[in-house]
């Protein structure tokens, strides 16, 4: 499976803002830390917040900021955020239509095992657990301990 521009979007800006719970993170910032679209960035971050992820404040001095704790963020939540039914292989409706051979191949099978494992080891992970590294919170504060 390959993630979309969008979802790798959608997890830098939250690790970002995770990284910096003490205040309100700005979307100009998380484009500036990873040097990406302020327009995607901003898009990102309008989703988080629609789907419950971040909090917003308008104005000066607002932002965003995590609306849960990051040990109750799974990783897995945000992978389909803008795909309801992701799918890897496509039969009925694919390239060229239906596929002639669909009613001996187990080829859908297989992939649709390959999806279940995959979603089943990203839904185990927590947003916590990617940003207590202390390498990846020196990456972004020059005064952290490496």
């Amino acid at each position: 499976m390959k993630m979309n521009a969008n979802t790798d979007f959608l997890y830098r800006a939250l690790i970002y803002v995770a990284l910096h719970p003490e205040r309100w993170v700005t979307a100009r910032e998380v484009t500036e830390a990873y040097k990406l679209s302020h327009n995607h960035i901003s898009k990102v971050c309008q989703e988080l917040i629609r789907c419950g992820f971040l909090n917003a404040q308008r104005g000066r001095g607002g932002g965003v900021q995590l609306a849960r704790k990051p040990e109750d963020i799974h990783l897995g939540e945000l992978l389909f955020l803008d795909d309801d039914k992701p799918k890897i292989i496509d039969c009925e409706t694919g390239i060229g239509g239906s596929c002639c051979i669909a009613p001996a191949c187990r080829l859908k099978e297989i992939f649709a095992q390959t999806k279940r494992a995959f979603l089943d080891a990203m839904n185990s992970p927590t947003l916590d657990e990617v940003i207590s590294q202390p390498k990846l919170v020196s990456l972004f504060d020059p005064q952290a301990p490496k």
